[in-house]
Formats: structure tokens, C-alpha cells, sequence
């Protein structure tokens, strides 16, 4: 009886060892993927604000050209509002950019490696029943 227990110990602590790992790991997981996700979370959020600020910068510009137009003023591209909003729209474009292939890189890194597929096992051919005859 003795033995019993302490196999019925042994076994237990294996497990609880075994378990524990396991433990571990899945929460080391889980915290790298928190820290990609959060990651990924900031740059979006980068990337929806450079978008916006674009969008400001084209109404803005916009607005100046339709007044420009309807003054009858000649030469839009020379004026110095058109020419800074279009500056400040490549530089902007430019950061987007940038903030997007941050994003592609981190997406890249934090793919999953691929698991090794299950191969189905091969089915053994059926043999036809027999017919009970009666």
C-alpha cells in the first residue's frame, strides 16, 4: 500500500511539475502577444491620425483654391498657403509611409511559424459486406 502512495505522489508532483510549464509558457505567450497587439494598436493609431491631419490639410487646401478661383485670381500654384499645404501633405505622406511599413515589419515578425501539417492516416480499403442470405 505503501508503494502505491508514493507512486500516486510521484505521479501527482510529475504533473504538477508538468503542469506549471505549461503554465508558464502559455503566459509568456500570451504576454508576448499582448506587447505585439499593443504594438500594432499604436501605429494604427499613428497611421488614422497622419490620415486625418492629411484630410484637414486637403480641405484646407481646398478651400483655398475655391477662394482663389472664385477672386478670378490667377497663378494658384504660386501662391504661398497652396504652396505650404502641399508641403506639409508630401511630408505627411511621407511619415505614412513610414508608420505603414512599421506596421508590415511587425506584422511580418510576429507571424505565427507555420506547424507541421497532420497527415491523415491512409484509410484501409473496405471489404464489401456480405449479404445475410436468407
Amino acid at each position: 500500500m505503501a508503494s502505491l502512495w508514493n507512486d500516486i505522489k510521484k505521479n501527482v508532483g510529475d504533473w504538477a511539475t508538468k503542469a506549471a510549464d505549461k503554465a508558464t509558457e502559455f503566459s509568456r505567450d500570451a504576454a508576448d502577444k499582448a506587447e505585439e497587439l499593443t504594438k500594432l494598436g499604436k501605429v494604427k493609431l499613428d497611421i488614422f491620425q497622419i490620415n486625418r491631419e492629411i484630410e484637414k490639410l486637403f480641405t484646407k487646401l481646398g478651400g483655398t483654391v475655391y477662394e482663389m478661383i472664385l477672386e478670378q485670381k490667377k497663378n494658384i500654384e504660386s501662391n504661398e498657403s497652396v504652396i505650404n499645404s502641399v508641403e506639409e501633405i508630401r511630408n505627411l505622406e511621407k511619415k505614412l509611409r513610414v508608420k505603414e511599413e512599421d506596421y508590415k515589419k511587425i506584422k511580418e515578425v510576429s507571424k505565427p511559424e507555420p506547424k507541421p501539417a497532420n497527415k491523415p492516416k491512409p484509410k484501409s480499403p473496405k471489404k464489401p459486406h456480405k449479404a445475410k442470405q436468407k
